[in-house]
């Protein structure tokens, strides 16, 4: 019977055997789940991310007092930055995104499947086809358009539209009425010009200090509420600032440090 048993040992697994393959089995079939279950993880996060639309990564772009910088986007948009502007350009999956800190810039958008937006202190301006100017200062956010559409908009107030030739002031993510606009003083400073009409000092010396280091102090308001019309050379913020004593009813006073004083008088 030797040779039988034998036989029949070789052809019916052991209870080790049989317990040795169920455990192989059981190993087998964790590592599946789990393999399905972190491709179904990657598939979900993907999902969410294109949701989401997250910023992997982003650019800083600064422009040194008294200088401007022109830059074409991979897409074909440009844009032109005035002195003294910080925007950050956003990379993100499904939009073009852009955050302008502080400064002045003009957008001329290139078509394309991605929606383009710049914000800036609470306000969201998505192109529709455009050319436009976005300001954003000590004084709010200032959107005009030079050329086509936007779509103006605040986490406080609706979105509204904007065409060529008209512009809103917001603030606190406010925004004001829509006025008419001209085209060519909005895009005035790239070519090195400022334009006045009627513009209280208060809000002209906020447009001076983009083009100097030194600050400027309004000392009473009197003298801040005065006005003045004119255009002017960027470039020469200096001599206009000595010059304003003989266009308008104030004292300048400079310091050692460069530091200006403007009171009435």
């Amino acid at each position: 019977m030797t040779p039988f048993e034998q036989a029949l040992r070789e052809r019916v697994p052991s209870r080790e055997a049989l317990l040795a393959e169920a455990k192989a089995q059981s190993t087998r079939q964790r590592q599946r789940k789990r393999a399905l279950g972190g491709g179904l993880s990657v598939v979900l996060l993907a999902a969410a991310a294109w949701a989401f639309d997250p910023s992997y990564y982003s650019d800083e772009l600064r422009v040194a007092i008294g200088q401007r910088e022109r830059l074409t986007l991979a897409d074909g948009s440009q844009l032109v930055l005035d002195s003294n502007s910080h925007l950050r350009i956003e990379h993100r999956l499904r939009s073009r995104q852009f955050e302008l800190l502080q400064g002045e810039a003009t957008f001329t958008v290139a078509h394309g499947p991605q929606p383009f937006i710049v914000r800036s202190q609470g306000i969201a301006v998505r192109d529709i086809g455009t050319v436009f100017n976005v300001r954003s200062d000590s004084r709010g956010v200032a959107v005009a358009v030079v050329d086509g559409e936007v779509e103006v908009s605040s986490t406080a107030v609706a979105a509204q539209r904007l065409l060529g030739g008209q512009q809103v002031q917001a603030r606190d993510a406010q925004i004001g009425p829509v006025t008419p606009v001209d085209p060519a003083r909005i895009t005035a400073w790239q070519q090195g010009k400022l334009r006045f009409d009627g513009t209280p000092l208060r809000e002209v010396i906020v447009d001076l200090q983009r083009y100097r280091q030194a600050p400027i102090h309004l000392l009473d308001n009197r003298a801040a509420g005065q006005r003045l019309s004119g255009e002017f050379d960027s470039a020469a913020v200096e001599p206009l600032l000595d010059l304003l004593p003989s266009i308008l009813p104030i004292n300048v006073q400079r310091a050692a440090d460069g530091q200006v004083s403007i009171r009435s008088r």
